[in-house]
């Protein structure tokens, strides 16, 4: 907001005639100011105590250079530059508008359509910035200029060429409150570090305030540096893409292009919100795999009969309820569907006589996401609490892994007989290790886990877990160089397992025997997929995962020879996983706030529908390996 000339202020500048002031920075002060034709300009004058300092000087400067090879749709263009009393001015566009840091304060924060407008104009922005060979090092809420034709960003002062020399990183630049750790560590900073600031501006627009507070210098660093962010009620799927810019390791945030694309795929409008795996609470850090676009994270299966939920020993909840529902013409010889009552929103389940999977098992999201297990030959499911859970092949035995370690602090799998009820508990792994991401061998003699070690406020995946059901035994193997994210699946064979080692830039699955000798790499795949669970085929001779490169086609690969197989695009948001060897399943957004899971085959055509749901009821849904093959 632009403020009176005051008594110490000139009157003009370099020509230019001045208004009012606009703001005032480390570096120097902004005037709101006329040209000659009368056209209003803004100029930024370089402070007196730092004139004679010549690296802020050409810090200063820098920021013309860096201005004029930015895309001007997303900044504010630089008209001329001079000098006044030793001092450098900067000359540039006048944006009318608002800062964000202003309006948040004065309208309060932004929701639906107006904040996914904002997140991708923004990022679309920091896109060009970056294809420009820029660092801007300093993104925030008073950088962030809301023009008339779409936001604006400002203030390249201590931005930095890709690829330069220039000694920047042994001084705090920039503000605290929306800064990359590694750039308060000193570290090098890249791309990856105004993805982190992006994402703690968006934060900010959402919920009014920043993500790691703006209290004390000290205490915010310590935030940044080993807390996890704030969001508040920052919604789905935004809240997810958040949370991966915000990751502590830069090389596992996404690039600029990659939130385009997936705040393309998650308009509030049209698309459903993607959900989060099951946090980890109980040990203070959370276990985080965020479904996209073609990411093969989860499976379903359409049922049939009664879908009703109960509860046994788990506390009390909000019902989930069913009530017959007509099926729907188009469906060739389906059962009676089922409608699943979420409080105000509503799911539609479909199922045939002959179709080769069932939906085993599925989650609800309350204050924490609760599981509901499906009881043999029934259709009646019943509630459990567990981090994770995945009912066995022949779905006579459920393995979950405890939200408390036990009293020797130890983690451990439970496996109950379903039938008789009786629970077996085999201990893994020592505080402060942890398990998740169960997954039982296609024969179900063996379950396999993934490992992990928290040490202070760092996570990292250390190998993996085999559990002998039989012998009631845990084994554990070691693999060094994974990510925080990794995650252990079996391929299919039932003798190998996969892992996915992820970065900046690729994503890249690697086969493993039991003994944690690693067999081979496959080839690289898109998406932000982390979790191979279903990715392969039943029989593990093919996987199906976002064709690397790309954003919405899909590439069915030979798990042997590494081959591309095929290679279509379809109307997929999420895959899923496989519906039978020559087809998959996945979610699709469709008219009229509904979605749906559909089957589809492998030239993209889609072939059948399993669930209906508004895409309300599909934030509170999450059929998580809930796949059962039948027979």
């Amino acid at each position: 907001m632009a403020t009176p000339l005051r008594p110490s202020d000139p009157r003009v500048l370099g020509g230019y005639r001045l208004e009012a002031v606009l703001g005032e920075g480390g570096q120097g002060i902004v005037y709101l100011g006329a040209g000659p034709d009368g056209g209003r300009v803004a100029i930024k004058w370089l402070r007196p105590e730092l004139a004679q300092d010549q690296t802020m000087v050409r810090r200063f400067l820098q920021e013309v250079s860096t201005a004029k090879r930015v895309a001007p749709f997303c900044t504010a263009q630089v008209i001329d530059v001079g000098a006044e009393d030793e001092r450098p001015y900067i000359v540039s566009e006048y944006i009318e508008g608002e800062s964000l840091a202003q309006a948040i304060p004065r309208s309060g924060p932004r929701t639906g359509s107006s904040l996914h407008r904002l997140a991708i104009g923004t990022a679309t922005a920091l896109a060009a910035i970056h294809q420009a060979e820029i660092v801007h090092r300093d993104f925030k809420p008073p950088n962030v200029i809301l023009g008339s034709d779409g936001p604006r960003v400002i203030d390249f002062g201590i931005s930095k060429a890709l690829g330069s020399h220039t000694a920047l990183t042994s001084t705090m630049i920039g503000t605290p409150a929306y800064m990359a750790p590694e750039q308060l560590a000193g570290g090098p900073v890249g791309p990856a570090a105004d993805l982190f600031s992006w994402a703690g501006t968006i934060a900010y627009a959402a919920t009014g305030r920043a993500p790691f507070g703006n209290d004390t210098m000290p205490a915010v660093i310590n935030r940044v540096l080993r807390m996890p962010p704030d969001l508040g009620d920052v919604p789905q799927p935004l809240r997810g893409i958040l949370l991966d810019c915000l990751n502590k390791n830069p090389a596992l945030r996404p690039t600029a292009r990659e939130v385009i694309d997936r705040l393309l795929v998650s308009d509030p409008a049209t698309a459903r919100a993607t959900v989060p795996q099951v946090f980890r609470e109980k040990r203070g850090f959370p276990t985080l795999a965020v479904v996209t676009a073609a990411t093969a994270v989860a499976v379903i299966a359409a049922i049939g009969g009664v879908w009703a939920a109960t509860t046994n020993s788990a506390p009390p909840s909000p019902p989930v309820t069913t009530s017959a529902a007509p099926p729907p013409p188009a469906s060739p010889s389906p059962r009676p569907p089922v409608t699943i009552d979420m409080d105000d929103t509503t799911a539609v389940a479909l199922e045939r006589a002959d179709d080769p999977a069932y939906l085993s098992i599925f989650w609800v999201d309350r204050e924490k996401w609760d599981a509901y297990v499906r009881e043999p030959g029934k259709a009646t499911f019943t509630r459990h609490s567990y981090v994770d859970a995945a009912p066995s092949p022949t779905a006579d035995r459920l393995a979950g892994i405890p939200w408390e370690y036990d009293a020797d602090d130890r983690d451990s799998l439970k496996i109950t007989n379903v039938s008789s009820g009786t629970t077996v508990t085999v201990q893994t792994v020592a505080k402060p290790r942890t398990t998740n991401y169960v997954h039982w061998s296609p024969e179900g003699d063996r379950i396999l886990l993934t490992m992990r070690e928290k040490v202070g406020e760092k996570t990292t995946t250390k190998g993996f877990v085999v559990v002998d059901v039989p012998a009631e035994t845990a084994r554990i193997v070691e693999v060094p160089g994974l990510t925080e994210d990794a995650a252990f699946a079996w391929t299919g064979d039932g003798d190998t397992i996969a892992v996915i080692v992820a970065d900046k830039e690729t994503r890249v699955p690697h086969v493993y025997d039991l003994q944690g000798k690693e067999l081979k790499t496959l080839p690289e795949i898109g998406g932000t997929l982390t979790d191979p669970r279903d990715l392969f085929t039943a029989e593990g001779g093919a996987f199906v995962a976002t064709c690397a490169d790309k954003t919405v086609t899909l590439c069915v690969w030979d798990t042997a020879t590494g081959a591309v197989l095929e290679e279509f695009e379809s109307g997929c948001d999420t895959v899923l996983g496989w519906w039978d060897t020559t087809h998959i399943f996945c979610t699709a957004t469709g008219d009229d706030d509904e979605d749906a899971v559909v089957v589809t085959d492998l030239k993209g055509t889609e072939t059948q529908t399993l669930v209906r749901a508004t895409d309300a009821a599909m934030d509170k849904l999450y059929f998580r390996s809930g796949y059962l093959r039948r027979g």
